[in-house]
């Protein structure tokens, strides 16, 4: 299995979905075509969570389990793209409202017809224009988080282009790049080497595309100059410690058994798995019987893997981990099947639950109020705003996105001595390096220790 740098297959914050004040916030329970549905938590701190026994559409025998307590160049072709290019919020910022229009055209009261390729690459190149058809027709069949990863780094280039006036791409010249990677330094809001090299690496990329096109000579795209990273630099350094995942699961587990957020935590604290991947997983990929999860790229309905075809792997759960799976297909999964005719594992009452839901769920968890601790900044759960609703829970400063869950994991993997390449590498689908580099915050003498009950224990 390969990948590149997994740093940002996260969103480290999810979109913004606070409402309007008029209306009530959303439960993280619901998903957004639940908003019928009566029952809404208004905060969770302490555990004290309200619930409508009636929620559950789908009600069967529970099994066995916790009871709940109450509450320059040259040469252009004639053939381009549409659209000023939308502003997103960050690199990492990602849509999760569809999983397969990873790229919905951007439409203003200006523009109606908006140019084709002919029409884009002959005459003067619009930059903004370009950058959009580019974005929109995915030439490098990427995925949809990489190709809004993408948007919001290539957003700077067009920055750039606006503040120097550069209306025609092809105006390009080599000084312009230089003064590209000055602006990045100086002018922008990125501050970490990581996040620039990020930004000239997608530029190049389009670069290269645009050579392909006729806009620039070929090799143009070498002359974007990468900066180099140095090996702890571009780490994310924001994990979830195993003891705290497995916290947040008993919790819930007591207070919470069976619901989605139970599931959802359920399987990424017991597996490490990508948000995505959860997202992926249907009704027939798990096996009650062995305890265990298949994790199959199925890229024709929707849910193509991170690493596609490599990617696929089968995962062994311990029985907690079957416990609650089996408890939320018994009471609260809703048997519905979504657009491709596929039954997802964990639904909403229409479909498939999303990305997006997925991590507001540990948005919510991992705020320490919201299991009944201390606030680690000294905030009143009763007026702090993030303590409020659910929605607001990414305001929470200790709150934290999948991605921390799933570098926790692997963390606790490694301190514990289990081997990286034939088992961590194949569980998680990551290379061995990207596990060090971008993964693993094990110490040194962390690792030395397992390594020696490791030894002991042959």
């Amino acid at each position: 299995m390969t990948e590149s740098n997994d740093a940002s297959d996260e969103s480290d914050r999810p979109i913004d979905t606070r409402e309007n004040p008029d209306h009530p916030p959303t439960n993280p329970d619901q998903h957004q075509d639940d908003a019928e549905n009566p029952t809404q938590e208004v905060r969770t701190d302490g555990g004290e969570v309200v619930t409508d026994p009636g929620q559950h559409a789908h009600q069967t025998p529970k099994p066995h389990g916790p009871e709940t307590p109450a509450p320059g160049m040259i040469g252009r072709s004639q053939d381009t793209h549409t659209n000023p290019a939308r502003p997103t919020e960050s690199t990492n910022s990602q849509t999760d409202s569809s999983p397969t229009n990873f790229a919905e055209p951007y439409t203003d009261a200006e523009t109606t017809n908006p140019p084709n390729d002919d029409q884009l690459f002959s005459g003067a190149v619009a930059v903004d224009d370009v950058v959009e058809f580019y974005l929109n027709t995915n030439p490098w069949d990427v995925q949809p988080n990489t190709v809004t990863a993408y948007r919001g780094r290539l957003r700077h280039f067009q920055a750039f282009c606006t503040a120097h006036d550069i209306e025609d791409l092809g105006n390009l010249r080599p000084n312009t790049l230089d003064e590209f990677q000055n602006y990045l330094r100086e002018a922008s809001p990125l501050e970490a080497t990581s996040s620039i090299k990020g930004c000239l690496a997608a530029l190049r990329k389009f670069l290269k595309y645009c050579e392909h096109r006729g806009v620039f000579d070929h090799g143009f795209h070498k002359l974007v100059i990468l900066p180099t990273v140095s090996k702890h630099e571009g780490q994310d350094e924001r994990w979830l410690a195993r003891e705290s995942a497995e916290e947040i699961v008993e919790h819930l587990a007591t207070y919470r058994p069976f619901t989605k957020a139970h599931v959802v935590w359920a399987i990424l604290a017991e597996t490490g798995i990508r948000q995505s991947t959860l997202y992926a997983l249907d009704l027939d990929d798990y096996d009650a019987e062995e305890r265990y999860l298949t994790v199959v790229n199925r890229e024709e309905t929707g849910t193509r893997l991170k690493n596609g075809y490599d990617a696929e792997r089968e995962l062994s759960i311990s029985e907690d981990a079957a416990l609650a799976i089996d408890g939320y297909i018994q009471e609260n999964r809703n048997a519905v099947i979504d657009d491709h005719g596929r039954e997802p594992l964990v639904t909403t009452r229409n479909g498939r639950l999303q990305k997006s839901t997925i991590r507001q769920y540990v948005y919510a968890w991992t705020r320490p109020c919201a299991t009944g601790q201390d606030c680690p900044v000294g905030e009143d759960p009763d007026t702090c705003d993030a303590a409020q609703t659910n929605n607001a829970a990414y305001d929470c400063p200790e709150s934290l996105s999948p991605h921390p869950v799933r570098r926790g994991y692997i963390t606790h993997l490694r301190a514990n001595g289990v081997p990286t390449e034939d088992v961590i590498s194949e569980r998680c689908d990551a290379n061995p390096d990207t596990i060090e580099r971008w993964y693993d915050m094990s110490t040194e003498s962390d690792r030395r220790e397992a390594r020696r009950e490791y030894v002991e224990d042959l």
